[in-house]
This record gives structure tokens, sequence and C-alpha cells, in this order.
């Protein structure tokens, strides 16, 4: 998010420089600026500045060294690991979690912040069944459909109770077939099982925006349609 105008954007790169602290190769950082495209401003207290170093340095010859890695030292201003009133509200008492996650990913610890999302998912999962059963309702599900819902909440172990779920999730509720929630659960024990910090960070950054949607939308969606369905019957039984 921009200090300057608030708003989450887009930054565009203006500036890149390097720090000498030695004559070595070793001991020598760089820094990219950026600017939000949104309110275009270049002042030093509304820029995004990171640090990182070039690692794993090998010498070509007399004249050249070539680095093959990066490590990024840090930034300003910090990465922000606050969590949206709204969507604090809706983890409850997993809020905690999922702020560990936001912590480690910022500090690079790749699993550790799948897992600590992952825990989110877990506990949150019968909750979120709840949900998806309000909202089958909203779209005329049969009962049979809601019942099965329900029942997949008595499953002991998370992976059974999301393949329940997903399997009388109505289809209006599954973009492309897909059920998020699932997908979630899946890709998050993925990586938490068989990949590298490096790789489990690229799994974060790619459900975090999802794993948000779902948890800040799906209560709201049902709320909303349970009162919409319930205007148009009440000004239905009105004309009758």
């Amino acid at each position: 998010m921009c200090r300057h105008c608030q708003k989450e954007t887009t930054w565009s790169r203006f500036r890149s420089d390097r720090v000498d602290l030695s004559s070595s190769p070793h001991r020598i950082f760089w820094f990219v600026a950026y600017s939000c495209v949104l309110c275009a401003k270049e002042c030093p207290e509304d820029n995004l500045l990171v640090l990182y170093q070039k690692l794993d340095w090998k010498e070509v010859n007399a004249q050249l060294w070539q680095h093959h890695g990066v490590k990024k030292i840090g930034q300003e201003p910090p990465q922000s690991i606050e969590i949206p009133a709204d969507l604090s509200k809706r983890l409850g008492a997993t809020a905690g979690y999922y702020r560990n996650a936001l912590l480690c990913r910022a500090h690079g610890l790749g699993i550790a912040a799948v897992a600590y999302m992952r825990r989110v998912v877990e506990e949150q999962t019968d909750e979120l069944i709840d949900v998806v059963a309000d909202l089958a309702l909203t779209y005329e599900a049969d009962e049979k459909t809601v019942r099965s819902l329900m029942a997949a909440k008595e499953r002991v172990r998370y992976e059974e109770k999301l393949e329940v779920a997903s399997k009388v999730m109505p289809s209006a509720l599954m973009p492309g077939g897909v059920n998020p929630i699932a997908q979630l659960y899946i890709h998050l024990s993925v990586g938490l099982h068989g990949k590298t910090d490096d790789e489990c960070i690229a799994i974060f950054d790619d459900l975090k925006a999802d794993f948000e949607y779902v948890f800040r939308n799906l209560h709201v969606q049902a709320l909303d349609r349970r009162e919409f369905a319930q205007r148009v019957k009440e000004r239905a039984a009105r004309k009758s």
C-alpha cells in the first residue's frame, strides 16, 4: 500500500544504484527505488525502497566477477503484516496464525508461511462449510445436498471434510468446477511437504489473494444473497 494515497498500488521502478562498503564484491549492496503509479509521487518519504545483496560471486576473468544469486536485505517502508479489520474479524482466533504467516513470508520463511496459512484453513473448515451450506440454500440447492455438506463436518480428518464438501458443493460456488477451499488446502499441503522455502513463497504469493477472498467474501455473499431472497419473497407476498 502506498503511504501517500493509501491505496493498493503497482510500483514503478525509477532509480537503482549500488552502495560500496568495501572493495570486495561480497560487501557491495544495491538498492532499487519505486514510485506509486497511482499518485506519481517521487518524494523520498513516499517511495518504496528495497535493499538487496548479490550472492555467489564467481570470477569470470581478472576484470570480471559475476553473481549467481540475490538476497533481499530489507525495505523501507517495512512490509506490512497488518490484517484488514474485516478479515481479522472473519478469521477470529486464527487471525494470529495468518499474521504469523505474513511475518514469515516477509522474512523469506516460505515453508513456515504456508504452514501457518494451512493451519487457518484447517481450523476454519467447519465454519466455511456452514457458510457454503448457507450459500447453497440461496442457490436453491436440494435438501440432500445441504445435509451432505453439514455431514462433512463430522469427518475427523480435514482432507476428508474437504473431499466430501467438494463432491456436493453447488456448481455455482465452484469456478471452473474447482472447489476453491479444497484448492487452498491441497496446494498449501504440497508446499509444506515437498518444496523449498523459495518455492513455498511462490505458492504463498499465488494463493494469498484467493485465501483472503474466500475468508472475506463468502460470509458477505451468503448474507447478501439471503437478504436479497428474503426481500424478493416478501415483495411477492405483498403483491399476492
